[in-house]
């Protein structure tokens, strides 16, 4: 798909210091199913502290208060995208799945409507099982990528949320409670593994995520668990101890896991934020 720059989608992200930007979870399933789907975009950075005021500017409206999961969601939260075409700004990753499927049919479907009841299913549990064992662990790792505006903001309201400092709840290399967390984090692995073999064939909800990739397509539970992978590569750096666990977890399985990598960048000529 060709587009004008005029037309091209606005992906709204967080930049950081971490290769190429792009770093979080959440806007990586957006730039996925993008990438997926091949249509014309441009990223936006928004540091944190920026995100509240600007998509109340543009009419989005906010989430719901919630306290499940191992922080609250905040009112505003990306990703989101504005699409010059139809003027619709649309939050969370996805609604905004659902969007472009509806906007653009002649694309492939990344959440069909047959799928959508198992994958918001798959969504919750993934969330509940998998996120609440690793998004902890992850936050003072995420701070020390973050530019300094988001840094600050990022690491008061986080350690707000939790009630301890990120780096107690991040414990150092060769600690003991280093090894316990790292022991849940296996386990919860194991349990998301145990979900994807039930399948038979390696594959998530229809789509081809599987290790191999057999049949080429992606969902967004695909780009869901693409988006944690993705960031804890990018965060913790592909040499690290944290990344090499994960490798190594399932007999291997995550490492070859990256069907879906083929769609891992961020569009061309974009530089981060530096202030």
């Amino acid at each position: 798909m060709t587009l004008p720059d005029t037309d091209r989608i606005i992906l709204y992200d967080i930049p950081s210091s971490v290769p190429g930007a792009a770093w979080s979870a959440g806007p990586w399933k957006t730039r996925f199913a993008l990438n997926y789907k091949d249509i014309p975009y441009r990223t936006q950075w928004v540091e944190y502290p920026d995100i509240a005021p600007l998509l109340s500017a543009l009419g989005v409206k906010p989430n719901p208060s919630s306290s499940s999961g191992p922080i609250p969601v905040p009112a505003y939260t990306l990703p989101a995208i504005y699409d010059p075409r139809t003027q619709r700004t649309i939050m969370d990753s996805y609604q905004i799945a659902i969007y472009l499927d509806e906007t653009y049919p002649e694309t492939p479907a990344i959440l069909p409507p047959e799928t959508r009841v198992f994958q918001t299913a798959f969504q919750h549990a993934l969330g509940n099982v998998l996120h609440y064992k690793v998004v902890p662990v992850f936050l003072h790792q995420v701070s020390k990528a973050l530019n300094p505006r988001s840094r600050e903001y990022f690491i008061e309201t986080r350690e707000g949320f939790m009630g301890r400092t990120l780096e107690d709840l991040s414990p150092p290399p060769g600690s003991a409670e280093h090894a316990e967390r790292w022991a849940d984090i296996e386990k919860a692995f194991g349990v998301v593994t145990s979900w994807i073999e039930s399948a038979g064939d390696g594959r998530l909800l229809l789509g081809g995520g599987g290790p191999d990739g057999e049949n080429g397509k992606v969902t967004h539970a695909d780009t869901d668990l693409a988006g944690l992978l993705v960031m804890t590569r990018l965060v913790f750096g592909a040499d690290s101890q944290e990344w090499k666990l994960i490798e190594g977890f399932n007999g291997g399985r995550w490492k070859r896991y990256d069907a879906y990598f083929k769609f891992e960048r961020v569009f061309e000529g974009q530089t981060a934020a530096t202030t």
